[in-house]
């Protein structure tokens, strides 16, 4: 995929959002997120500024993700950027949470410098992001001491907004709101339901015993538990360490004694939780290499084209999930003209899978934001938090009481010797 950068189209023609952007949502009175008497560290969180409300996002600007938040950016740059909201001027800055040091992927110290920044900015209304959900962990304690929203478009460890059994771990969610009030929100479902939407599938494509990979990381091991915890249930055995994923050295530079160790257990399929970042191209070559016949599934974490470019041939067959709806299967009449928009400004490529939840994610913040009609951060908050029957380019959603959103679809695709791979069908979401 060819993705203009923001900086050079900025003055181009590009797809204009406000073109096909629904009517805003209704509004109801705040959910039990928000609701109650005001949290102490949201008093006198008023704007400075007579004429201007600031928004930030943070997401990796560099690295294997810079394809997925080029298009991010640019939706939500396009949806809020310098928009008027009763007397103030919107102005939002994009800030980077990957660095050099860390290979280009996103970096825990920056994402916390990152929110810190748009904490002491009293200005600061909302804040979009982060891409990965381990930043998001990070950093939620931080925005909610400072009454500052959140609203990511692609996180999906069920453990910031809910604890699942067997998934997250212990003192989960409630860990991440040190106030007793929730400050986080998301336009993109769980890993627990794409994790058992996957397992389905992969019990229809006639998985009996399986292994099961992850990074280690926050959203790897979370999609990856999802998945063999229900595969479990599916009566489909899972032969890797203690019936659950087994984590893989992102560092190694050999995986052979690890593809000979699954291969010897009798494995007829595999699933990898992980984000592109962590070295699987080596992995899925070593996989391949000992296994070319092996039946090999992933969540979104890899739904890139970088992650196909580092895999090459070893990537062809494998079957992906996307815990939303990808771009060419959006239903809603603003869903499609939006994917439409994207591709006549690009040349004809399909926008990124989370593309539209970038956008998305804006929507919800400029709906918000126009609802609450101030610069003060917890009627901002409120207004995120009792977003009810939203009119979106995903279709309508509300915003629940924990954060979460209604939407819980997932679909599935297979690579077919080339990218972007191709649509298989929609898939069933657990309840």
């Amino acid at each position: 995929m060819k993705l203009t950068k923001l900086g050079a189209i900025g003055a181009s023609a590009l797809f204009v959002f406000a073109a096909c952007t629904p009517a805003p949502g209704g509004s109801a009175a705040p959910a039990s997120g928000a609701a109650g008497a005001q949290p102490d560290v949201c008093k006198d969180k008023k704007g400075t500024s007579s004429n201007e409300i600031h928004v930030y996002s943070s997401l990796p600007r560099q690295g294997s993700n810079t394809a997925q938040t080029d298009a991010l950016v640019e939706s939500i740059n396009q949806i809020i950027g310098d928009k008027t909201v009763g007397n103030f001027t919107i102005k939002y800055t994009d800030l980077d949470d990957s660095s050099a040091a860390n290979n280009g992927d996103w970096d825990g110290a920056v994402a916390q410098q990152n929110a810190t920044t748009a904490a002491n900015d009293p200005d600061a209304m909302v804040f979009i992001g982060h891409f990965n959900s381990g930043a998001a962990k990070l950093t939620i304690p931080i925005l909610n001491a400072a009454c500052l929203v959140m609203i990511s478009p692609a996180n999906t460890y069920p453990g910031l907004t809910t604890a699942v059994e067997g998934v997250t771990e212990p003192g989960e969610p409630d860990s991440y709101y040190p106030n007793g009030y929730r400050n986080y929100s998301r336009v993109i479902s769980t890993d627990n339901k794409q994790g058992g939407a996957g397992a389905a599938w992969a019990k229809e494509l006639g998985a009996t015993k399986a292994y099961v990979l992850d990074d280690t990381q926050v959203y790897g091991k979370g999609l990856a538990r999802s998945w063999a915890l229900s595969a479990n249930q599916l009566g489909i055995e899972v032969v890797s360490a203690n019936g659950t994923s087994e984590g893989f050295d992102a560092k190694a530079t050999d995986y052979a004694a690890l593809a000979q160790k699954i291969k010897d257990s009798g494995a007829d399929f595999i699933y990898i939780g992980s984000i592109t970042g962590q070295n699987t191209g080596k992995l899925w070559k070593d996989l391949r290499a000992a296994m070319p016949d092996m039946k090999i599934m992933s969540g979104d974490g890899v739904f890139e084209e970088s992650w196909y470019t580092g895999t090459g041939d070893a990537g062809n067959g494998t079957y992906l999930t996307f815990g939303g709806v990808g771009p060419n299967e959006q239903t809603s009449d603003a869903g499609k003209k939006w994917v439409a928009d994207y591709k006549a400004a690009h040349g004809g490529d399909d926008p990124p899978v989370y593309g539209i939840y970038g956008a998305a994610a804006a929507q919800l913040a400029l709906d918000a934001l126009t609802r609450a009609g101030t610069n003060d951060r917890y009627e901002v908050l409120k207004n995120v938090f009792s977003t009810t029957d939203f009119a979106s380019y995903l279709g309508t959603f509300s915003i629940k009481p924990d954060g979460d959103t209604t939407l819980a679809e997932a679909t599935g695709y297979q690579v077919v010797d080339s990218w972007p791979p191709k649509f298989e069908k929609v898939l069933a979401a657990p309840e």
